[in-house]
């Protein structure tokens, strides 16, 4: 062999074995990333459910303690927070596992009363533990802070529809026109001293179904979302139909806040009112609803899901 044609060779043998090499060698991104670039928040809450009546009267449904995790990306093509568990005293002494949706989450055992619920989850810090892609998160803090003898969760909330500049009738909502929803003054609500988020408000739309189809915004990760000041959220017209039954969900979120190794936490004392209304017109017959919407929400014990029985 010549010299000409071993040097080729031995090129040639180099570009190969280079190639091998960055092939075993992690993305710039991959070497780089830490937890934070796949989990975004984490949320820790005890809240007050209710349901409204379309004479508006409310009636307690139960007070649930909760957790959740939130990605960066809230559809990602595989999972980005994976193996939550959640440790702290009374019920979660021996830790709670999160689910494996997309946005990790736990509920505990209902109670009645707040005072029930603080029994079997008492107010002090609790830890998220968790999988990323780019490791794991170990003993992540969140604690409740209770003033002695206060109540820190909002009171319980009426929403008011709108339609035609007045309150419309929950059983006879126009599909033809976007529906106002407006609700009872959120008094607890304030800024965040910390600067990361403000206390929320969240309006959810859902169908008979108990999918959900309209979300006014998640905390922190959507801008536009509802913080405590605001007054009304517009459903649009477009995701209503005629002779169809909607659900709506409209929670206020009394939050501390916190930020452990870039993640965000929130901690919060909420309170949340459900309330469905009835379009009117013939229905298209795009869905057949049952005689009440499918809960939506785990917080609506006074339904069942679709496909269970009570």
């Amino acid at each position: 062999m010549t010299d000409k044609l071993l040097a080729v060779v031995a090129t040639h043998l180099t570009i190969i074995t280079g190639l091998l090499v960055l092939g075993n060698i992690p993305t710039a991104q991959a070497q780089s990333s830490v937890p934070s670039d796949f989990a975004d928040y984490v949320v820790l809450g005890k809240s007050i459910n209710h349901r409204q009546h379309t004479s508006g009267q409310l009636t307690l449904l139960n007070t649930v303690f909760f957790a959740e995790i939130f990605p960066t990306d809230l559809h990602p093509d595989s999972p980005l927070v994976e193996n939550g568990v959640l440790f702290g005293p009374g019920d979660a002494s021996k830790g709670l596992q999160f689910s494996n949706d997309n946005i990790p989450f736990l509920a505990g055992v209902r109670e009645m009363t707040i005072a029930g619920l603080t029994a079997r989850f008492p107010d002090t810090t609790y830890t998220f533990s968790f999988d990323t892609p780019s490791g794991s998160v170990t003993n992540l803090p969140a604690t409740f802070i209770r003033k002695p003898g206060a109540n820190n969760n909002p009171g319980p909330i009426e929403i008011i529809l709108i339609q035609d500049n007045m309150k419309a009738n929950s059983n006879s909502i126009d599909p033809d026109q976007d529906v106002k929803v407006m609700w009872s003054d959120f008094s607890k609500g304030a800024s965040d001293p910390n600067g990361i988020i403000d206390d929320m408000i969240y309006v959810i739309l859902g169908n008979c179904m108990g999918d959900e189809i309209n979300h006014s915004g998640h905390a922190i990760s959507d801008l536009m979302a509802l913080t405590y000041d605001k007054k009304e959220y517009i459903i649009p017209k477009e995701k209503l139909s005629s002779g169809q039954s909607y659900q709506l969900e409209v929670e206020h979120s009394n939050m501390e806040t916190d930020i452990y190794q870039g993640i965000e936490i929130i901690v919060t004392y909420a309170a949340t009112s459900f309330l469905d209304f009835q379009t009117t017109g013939e229905n298209n017959g795009n869905m057949d609803c049952p005689a009440h919407p499918y809960a939506m929400d785990g917080g609506q014990t006074d339904r069942v899901k679709r496909g269970e029985t009570k």
